[in-house]
């Protein structure tokens, strides 16, 4: 399907929706719901994942990645269209949500707090943010899903530049006390609303390089909206020092991880190392060896499935300095060898 036919054909209902739609009005009446419920295949409905408040055994506890990602695939990104009329329900998962207002408005409400969004907002919603979403009108929104574990891999050298957007996803990454949401307002932006078409499209067609074409684009739209919208940003204000402190250790870290050491940081920021580790420790709950272990094997995965430099190579620029210190690193952490690895996640 080209663009434009793809640019017409989203505002029709999907299999999806239909049934949402039907739940949403038979719900209106007592005997319309007993009507409707008695009438579902229950089968149908768990194969679909499709979600009815009154039957408890749709509803997991909590959305795991296996929800939206396919083992079979092996990508980090999903994107879809929100199925409208589906019910509002309180929920939470493991990965990061975009959801992108493309056409009209919608209603969601974070970990207690009740925003309405509209045409052009773009939310991010953490892992383990409780939230809703409500949209029971004919307006197009946007989810954007990216894996908590792989988010670094992907944005590695967006997350290395200071901004506010980088700062949400640190420390939502390594912090135990982070951000419950981001919003940008980029209101009528043509650029914004066709990265995000753009990205649900080619996850819908899966053309040869459609993956690598969804990760450029993100970027794009990232830098889009910092560069024209960080100024009405809505994200919780920090209220601690400690926040401040956090993001700047955070950063110093991810931009400096190949040779940085414990001292220099504590030299950087005017503490002694032992005040720096006990501040990275409380902050983060990890300490700083583990933060840096992981920046360093995060990089290694990329370079593995992106490039053709030898292991050795690899290990010397993530800042390793040896080979079999890398390889016996990189197994601990995940279960395969550097080789192993390149082998099973070439990227298309």
């Amino acid at each position: 399907m080209t663009f434009e036919l793809f640019e017409t054909q989203i505002y029709e209902l999907n299999e999806d929706e239909k049934f949402y739609r039907s739940y949403y009005y038979a719900r209106q009446q007592e005997y319309s719901l007993k009507k409707f419920l008695a009438n579902i295949d229950l089968g149908e409905v768990k194969k679909r994942n499709l979600l009815i408040p009154e039957l408890a055994e749709t509803i997991p506890p909590r959305m795991e990645d296996s929800y939206v990602f396919t083992a079979k695939d092996q990508k980090d990104i999903a994107v879809q269209k929100h199925n409208r009329f589906s019910p509002a329900l309180e929920h939470s998962h493991t990965f990061f949500e975009l959801l992108f207002v493309y056409d009209g408005k919608c209603s969601q409400k974070i970990n207690g707090k009740e925003m309405n969004l509209r045409d052009g907002d773009l939310c991010i919603i953490p892992p383990g943010s409780r939230h809703t979403v409500e949209v029971f009108d004919e307006s197009i929104c946007i989810n954007v899903f990216i894996r908590k574990s792989t988010l670094q891999n992907i944005f590695f050298n967006f997350l290395r530049t200071s901004n506010v957007l980088s700062m949400f996803f640190l420390n939502n990454i390594y912090s135990q006390n982070a951000n419950d949401y981001i919003i940008f307002h980029s209101g009528p932006d043509i650029h914004a609303h066709i990265a995000m078409l753009r990205t649900l499209w080619e996850f819908t067609e899966q053309d040869d390089y459609y993956y690598s074409l969804i990760v450029n684009t993100i970027n794009n739209l990232f830098a889009i909206l910092l560069r024209y919208y960080s100024e009405s940003v809505e994200m919780p204000t920090f209220i601690e020092k400690s926040d401040v402190q956090r993001f700047a250790l955070l950063q110093f870290i991810q931009s400096n991880y190949t040779n940085i050491t414990l001292e220099e940081i504590a030299e950087r920021f005017h503490y002694t190392p032992e005040y720096t580790s006990k501040l990275i420790k409380k902050t983060t709950g990890h300490t700083f060896t583990h933060i840096l272990q992981s920046i360093r094997i995060e990089r290694a995965q990329i370079l593995l499935q992106d490039t053709n430099m030898t292991v050795s190579n690899i290990a010397n620029q993530v800042g390793y300095d040896t080979t079999e210190h890398f390889i016996r690193t990189f197994k601990k952490l995940l279960h395969m060898t550097p080789t192993q690895y390149r082998q099973s996640n070439i990227r298309i």
